[in-house]
Order: structure tokens, then sequence, then C-alpha cells
């Protein structure tokens, strides 16, 4: 009997130890080199739009300097230099979210991802007559 009781607290440790393991592996490694800071700066906008085609334009970023979460973009979607469109950061997963607001009577809403030197956004932007569904790609553009 007292054999049948160490085999069987062998088998748990064995399990706890191989979940407690995978558990570890499985866990997706932060990017300690990640600065939201290091996104302000000019950078080019190549956007693929359902309505307007492929443009090529210059966007600014800066860093929020209440909210190192928070980023401004300028000249989001070619609607002016002086405008700016709000997004949120998570420094973890590098991810960017437009939340809605209204910029020159165009509703933005959007995501995107940060990859090194280069950023993915899908957005869309609804003048009131129609959805304009974007792709757009931005690469460092400082000189």
């Amino acid at each position: 009997m007292e054999k049948f009781f160490q085999n069987k607290i062998k088998i748990s440790l064995s399990v706890i130890l191989f979940v407690f393991l995978f558990a570890i592996i499985s866990c997706e490694k932060e990017d300690s080199d990640f600065q939201v800071n290091n996104l302000s700066g000019n950078w080019l906008a190549n956007e693929n739009s359902s309505i307007l085609g492929q443009r090529i334009y210059e966007t600014t970023i800066v860093t929020d300097s209440l909210d190192i979460s928070t980023i401004k973009i300028y000249n989001f979607y070619k609607i002016g230099k002086e405008e700016i469109v709000f997004a949120a950061i998570s420094d973890t997963r590098k991810n960017i979210t437009i939340s809605e607001q209204t910029l020159k009577g165009n509703s933005i809403e959007g995501n995107g991802k940060i990859l090194d030197d280069e950023i993915n956004l899908n957005y869309f932007i609804n003048d009131g007559n129609q959805i304009d569904t974007v792709k757009a790609n931005y690469t460092r553009d400082d000189i």
C-alpha cells in the first residue's frame, strides 16, 4: 500500500512539474528594448485606401508628454499637418489602438502592430457618406 502512495506522489509531482515548465515555456517574452519614446519622429506613410487608392505621404509621431502609453499622429490620413489623431500603445504587445475619434468631420478608428522601425495599421475613415477601409505601412523617414 505504501508503494502505491509513493508512486501516486511521484506521478502527481511529475504532472505538477510538467505543467509548471509548460507554463514558463509558453509565456511570451517581453521585448525589453521597446520604448514608446522611440516612436517619436517622422514616418513615411504608404497607404492603400479602398476609396483613394495608394498614397504615400509624411506623417509625424510624437509621444504624449503626460502619458507615455499614448502617441499623437500628425497628418494622419493626410488630413492636415496640424491635425492630430491619438493612439494608445501596449508596450508589451507592441499593439496600437486608435479609439474612435472625429477629425475634420471624419470618424476614425483602427488598430495596428509595431515591428521595429515599421508600423502596420488597419483603420476605417467614415466621412458620413462612405467608409474608407485603409491598410497602411509606416516606415522611418528621419533624415
